[in-house]
């Protein structure tokens, strides 16, 4: 099974929905915002616009925590952002390089045990807010910078733009950075999600969904 999906943020321009659910995508991850309450000025735009076509969204958002209790925070401010919509699939951290080289503009060096911490205080979040937590990583950062404890706690969203995955027990692919989808100028990312999630999540009770 796998469910065709997009992630989208301030970086696609105004999205014309209608023609995205037309052209067949089936779930979006939308980002939230990133850092400490900056939250995407296409967000409220893009919730908006799947809610209204019928298009099932999660959201994600980007991280420049660099201390466990700043990762907390902003899944406090990012599940606050998402409070006012019907958010059917995963909330999830998107924690990578670029949030490592901020930190090390405070003068802090990120190491696997922080990075890893980091992921848990946001999800942990999440989790105790109700919600369904996933985190995001390539296969540098799950290698690298994540520790395994990670994938038996959380659903993972992999990104490797390749024609396989290649590493089995993940939630959801994103598959290629420069995909073409009707009602998007320029390039978006493509995704499959390998289970359904929005189903996972309401038998669950999750979400607050009613």
């Amino acid at each position: 099974m796998s469910i065709f999906g997009i992630d989208v943020s301030r970086f696609q321009g105004n999205i014309d929905w209608a023609e995205v659910k037309r052209a067949g995508v089936e779930f979006a991850m939308l980002r939230a915002g990133f850092g400490s309450g900056s939250i995407d000025v296409q967000f409220r735009r893009n919730a908006e616009g799947c809610c209204a076509e019928g298009i099932p969204f999660g959201v994600y958002w980007f991280s420049y925590a660099y201390t466990p209790d700043m990762a907390r925070q902003e899944a406090r401010q990012c599940l606050e952002t998402i409070e006012d919509y019907r958010v059917e699939y995963p909330v999830c951290i998107d924690f990578e390089q670029d949030s490592v080289r901020y930190a090390q503009t405070k003068g802090v060096t990120v190491t696997k045990e922080l990075a890893t911490r980091i992921v848990e205080e946001f999800c942990g979040e999440v989790e105790d807010r109700g919600y369904f937590a996933m985190y995001y990583s390539n296969l540098d950062f799950l290698e690298r910078m994540f520790d395994e404890r990670l994938r038996e706690k959380y659903a993972l969203w992999f990104a490797r733009y390749a024609r396989e995955p290649g590493i089995d027990g993940i939630a959801m692919w994103q598959y290629t950075e420069s995909g073409s989808v009707r009602g998007i100028a320029g390039d978006v990312d493509l995704n499959l999600a390998f289970y359904d999630l929005a189903e996972v999540i309401r038998r669950g009770g999750l979400n607050h969904l009613k």
